[in-house]
């Protein structure tokens, strides 16, 4: 929502809006000039403004005042996927779709475009750290965006290229028939792609891998697949390690094309890096283009962001909060060979918890880091009996994962008495564990400062 905000603020539009509380973001847009925000949601202050039109997200239903203002005074109302295809309709889109990686493969594809001079336009589900902002409004016929399939919204407009980083089950709240269901979206989603300019896909991943096969002849070239060198997939686009120097080959139907420095520890950013320069080949970019755009990119703030140092310790703050990409930050951390490291998680959503909860006990009983996993953040909705983190960890059990109750100060609190020199602490979650990292580095440098001064 803030990202659309943003963008039609740029095109000079009049903004208002409203939210259920104060936070950050609300800050920030102020800062960039759209004032008239309030909390929490009020039909009283929307009538003052008395806007043309009524932008929503899947967060909000219609017992929301200010919807059944609307509706009663008869207000075009829009979900925010029916504006964002409003916003691109006049651009070629490069939609970037998946259960994880979005962000990051949105970003990596942007700053490639944004390198080679095409000047697109952009919205994201993060914080373009070369921008500062999750919309760009560019000059240029391209339109990267991040599609999101937790509400099918995804669906939406028809991609001159897309991508599918991996597809799993997840949001199922927003899918009657489950996973099956979620499948069937994504092949609409690939179809729609594939008849345009082209698809680019995971060939590592399990479901995208039947998706492909089943449906679509992979040797089509307006079919890019990416994986690893040595997979028995035989991927168009492959990657090989050189522990030499921490670098990969980059090879195009097993040749050779450009060795690649990546900015970022991990095998799924290697996988997201990838699948840019499969829409980077669509385009006809050369490697060389396509890996200048990638080793220069600066990625998306919360998506493995070092914000400092906390008592010699490193402090690193993701998104991360499905159980698939938690292990994948965690291993991507242990690239780094730190001396302990320390994770923080906080579940997302009592109803996501419920639907992935023998997934989260799978993936953290094989941890042997020293975890602990705060209260579930509950962004809407309320909590479900039996479902709680406190349970979690029971269930796992081991005596390395922890359970830490307490609002974000009493865990900023305990956490500093966990922290070692040479720690690399890493947060994760979608919620307002994120302000924990910063209260942790901020309060180090509050205390530098003041010893400094003495």
């Amino acid at each position: 929502m803030s990202a659309l905000a943003r963008y039609f603020n740029l095109l000079g539009k009049d903004i208002s809006g409203s939210d259920k509380e104060p936070s950050a973001t609300i800050c920030a847009l102020k800062k960039e000039g759209i004032n008239n925000i309030w909390t929490p949601h009020s039909d009283q202050e929307l009538s003052k403004i008395n806007p043309d039109y009524i932008i929503y997200s899947t967060a909000v239903n219609e017992t929301n005042p200010e919807i059944k203002w609307a509706k009663e005074n008869n207000k075009i109302i829009l979900h925010r996927s029916e504006l964002l295809e409003l916003a691109t309709k006049e651009k070629k889109l490069i939609a970037v779709s998946g259960t994880h990686g979005k962000t990051s493969t949105t970003a990596l594809i942007y700053d490639t475009l944004e390198k080679n001079d095409y000047s697109p336009s952009c919205i994201i589900g993060g914080i373009l750290n070369s921008k500062r902002s999750n919309s760009v409004l560019g000059t240029g016929k391209y339109f990267v965006i991040e599609a999101d399939e937790s509400d099918k919204s995804f669906l939406k407009g028809t991609p001159e290229i897309g991508i599918i980083t991996n597809i799993e089950k997840d949001h199922l709240e927003n899918y009657n028939d489950g996973f099956e269901e979620i499948k069937k979206s994504f092949r609409t989603f690939a179809f729609n792609a594939f008849h345009n300019k082209g698809l680019v896909v995971c060939i590592e991943d399990t479901v995208t891998r039947e998706l492909i096969s089943n449906d679509f002849n992979k040797e089509d070239p307006k079919i890019i697949t990416y994986g690893f060198k040595d997979s028995k997939y035989n991927p168009t686009l492959s990657a090989k390690y050189k522990t030499e120097n921490n670098t990969w080959d980059i090879f195009f139907k097993n040749i050779f094309a450009v060795n690649l420095k990546l900015q970022f520890a991990g095998k799924h950013y290697l996988l997201n890096a990838l699948a840019a320069f499969g829409a980077g080949y669509l385009l006809g970019l050369s490697p060389d283009k396509i890996k200048s755009g990638i080793e220069t990119s600066k990625g998306v703030q919360r998506r493995f962001q070092i914000l400092g140092k906390y008592n010699g310790a490193t402090i690193v703050d993701d998104y991360a909060h499905h159980p698939t990409e938690i292990k994948a930050t965690v291993d991507a951390a242990l690239y780094l060979t730190p001396k302990r490291l320390l994770v923080l998680i906080q579940p997302h959503q009592p109803t996501r918890l419920m639907q992935l909860w023998n997934e989260f006990i799978t993936v953290l009983k094989e941890r042997d880091e020293d975890i602990y996993i705060t209260d579930t953040y509950i962004a809407r909705g309320s909590e479900i009996q039996g479902i709680n983190s406190k349970k979690l960890v029971s269930e796992i059990s081991k005596p390395n994962v922890n359970y830490l109750p307490g609002n974000i100060d009493k865990i900023t609190e305990e956490v500093k008495k966990l922290i070692k020199p040479d720690d690399l602490v890493l947060i994760l979650g979608a919620g307002d564990i994120t302000k924990v990292g910063q209260k942790l580095v901020n309060s180090y440098e509050i205390l530098a400062t003041n010893s400094g001064n003495n």
